[in-house]
């Protein structure tokens, strides 16, 4: 396995240079002063102060260059310094991200259990006394509003059975219905509430538009549960409904044929 080529900065590359380049005025200079040789004559044989004009020299180009280089690799560290914190800021985010997504995945599998419990607790009974219980229970449902609604509509004259009063009563027939069961309906009704807002709260907080939370609940729901589900956000009989449906979609993979304008569309003459 090769090594991770060393990639320097524009800043660190230039101090780097100048270094060299005091470096060889270094030697040039020791060269050009014949520093060596002036250091083994008396002082008397010495011509000048050629040790003060070499510190002159020393001090005035090669300091010179170093400080400069100097100013050049302090930039190169504070950049250094800016990238690692960014790296560090990114990482912090996403274990804050991750923290969070386990989180809300332990208290969105409590809400969906809870779902199932209460599911699985609703129950009806026919006019033979046989219960309907648990996802059977919102078959049973279905299958009362739509005979209540058929039965009355083929009571009716031609004339009467326009689309607006056909409209009317199915409205009534479904929200007689839903006000008979609606002790039973609304802890499921309500718990499903809270576990759309908790995943539009995480939505928004995490900024995950893709999450698949709303994905995992909407697989879960019936046709008979979007029957019931669609028509109460349909009459506001619950208002939140609505607005679940404008951004989770939840009625996107219902059959058109459970939805009150079509049910209508067939008993038209």
């Amino acid at each position: 396995m090769s090594a991770p080529k060393l990639k320097l900065s524009a800043y660190e590359l230039t101090g780097y240079l100048l270094i060299i380049a005091g470096t060889i005025v270094l030697v040039w200079g020791t060269i050009k002063f014949n520093l060596l040789h002036e250091l083994y004559l008396e002082p008397e044989q010495r011509k000048g102060n050629v040790f003060g004009e070499y510190g002159e020299f020393i001090g005035g180009i090669v300091g010179s260059l170093w400080a400069l280089a100097g100013v050049f690799l302090f930039f190169a560290t504070l950049t250094y310094q800016k990238n690692e914190f960014e790296l560090q800021r990114i990482e912090l985010h996403k274990t804050q991200r991750i923290y969070q997504q386990q989180n809300f995945s332990t208290l969105f599998i409590s809400f969906i259990s809870k779902h199932d419990e209460i599911i699985s607790s609703l129950t009806a009974y026919d006019i033979n006394n046989s219960a309907w219980s648990g996802t059977n229970f919102f078959v049973f449902f279905q299958e009362k509003v739509m005979s209540s609604f058929v039965q009355h509509v083929r009571t009716m004259a031609p004339a009467e059975k326009t689309p607006e009063h056909l409209s009317r009563v199915f409205q009534e027939y479904f929200i007689y219905h839903f006000q008979f069961y609606q002790s039973s309906l609304n802890p499921y009704l309500k718990n499903l509430s809270v576990l759309f807002k908790l995943i539009q709260r995480y939505r928004s907080e995490a900024q995950d538009e893709g999450e698949y939370y709303s994905f995992i609940t909407k697989a879960s729901f019936t046709q008979s549960e979007l029957f019931l589900l669609y028509h109460v956000a349909q009459y506001k009989l619950l208002k939140e409904f609505e607005s679940f449906h404008n951004t989770f979609d939840v009625f996107g993979d219902m059959a058109e044929e459970y939805k009150v304008e079509a049910i209508i569309a067939t008993e038209l003459p």
